[in-house]
């Protein structure tokens, strides 16, 4: 049996060590600022810095994974005489899963012996990310190659992703919220909950008033759901004290096995600013 590598876009949020760990191979997605340069694996940003640039009011667009970076790849890992599985971001947020899925048909042709999946995630961030563990722990528990794809396949759907947003104003600026919504809700300190849906669009669950009542609710939504206890994904955008309160409270509830935070990088937290705080989880099934 061939080995597998297992490929992501930047936008699953995988932790540095986990990643190196488990020798994932990331396609980059690039970002930029008003100045106009890219930054992205190449020229890398702290995400404090990120959060900060957006703060004083620059405007971070994101763009998604070319083709031609995932060409160069997937091709790296097929000459190693590997089969390749990778996961990406919902389709129905951008276009790196058809990028990614046109650059494989590219080079499947000189590889006619060997396979590759390329799965639409229907998540984003740690939703995403979720998928890539299972992936990894089914290869380093010696499951095949259709029985991985054949999983993601089938389950992706019952991995759920849960956020709440600080200001409306980012999701306005990404076109996520019309601008009249978005000024209501600021007066209002309305702070929605969205969610990623089983098509993997986003959508609104709930909503709240002040972070404090949307971290209540987030927190009262999960509590509620039907989650798995392995693992637990909590994610934040420059808040990592709320994260670590969410956690701690989370582990007193003493029924989850796992409860790791991760940070949302430029892709996501460029729609939902700072102080996004989120939780992913698979339900069982």
């Amino acid at each position: 049996m061939r080995n597998i590598s297992i490929i992501t876009d930047s936008s699953s949020d995988l932790p540095v060590d986990f990643i190196n760990r488990e020798e994932i191979k990331v396609i980059s997605q690039n970002y930029s600022f008003d100045d106009g340069v890219e930054y992205g694996e190449e020229h890398p940003m702290p995400m404090a810095e990120f959060y900060e640039r957006m703060r004083r009011g620059e405007a971070a667009k994101t763009s998604a994974s070319s083709p031609d970076a995932a060409m160069q790849i997937i091709q790296k890992e097929l000459s190693k005489g590997n089969d390749v599985i990778c996961i990406t971001l919902s389709s129905k947020l951008s276009c790196t899963y058809n990028n990614i899925r046109l650059a494989s048909l590219e080079v499947c042709e000189a590889y006619p012996d060997q396979k590759i999946a390329v799965i639409d995630s229907l998540s984003a961030s740690v939703g995403e990310g979720l998928l890539i563990y299972q992936a990894c722990a089914m290869r380093k528990n010696g499951k095949s190659f259709s029985d991985i794809v054949m999983y993601l396949e089938k389950y992706r759907q019952t991995y759920q992703m849960e956020f709440y947003v600080n200001e409306l104003k980012y999701l306005v600026r990404g076109g996520r919220l019309s601008a009249a919504a978005g000024a209501i809700g600021g007066i209002m300190g309305i702070k929605p909950i969205l969610r990623l849906t089983e098509e993997g669009t986003i959508e609104v669950a709930c909503k709240a008033r002040k972070a404090s009542g949307a971290y209540t609710e987030l927190k009262k939504r999960f509590l509620e759901s039907k989650a798995d206890p392995r693992m637990i994904t909590i994610v934040h955008s420059d808040n990592l004290e709320q994260a670590i309160a969410l956690k701690d409270e989370l582990q007193l509830e003493e029924r989850f096995d796992q409860v790791l935070i991760t940070e949302l990088g430029p892709t996501i937290g460029s729609h939902t600013g700072p102080k996004c705080l989120g939780i992913a989880y698979q339900k069982q099934h």
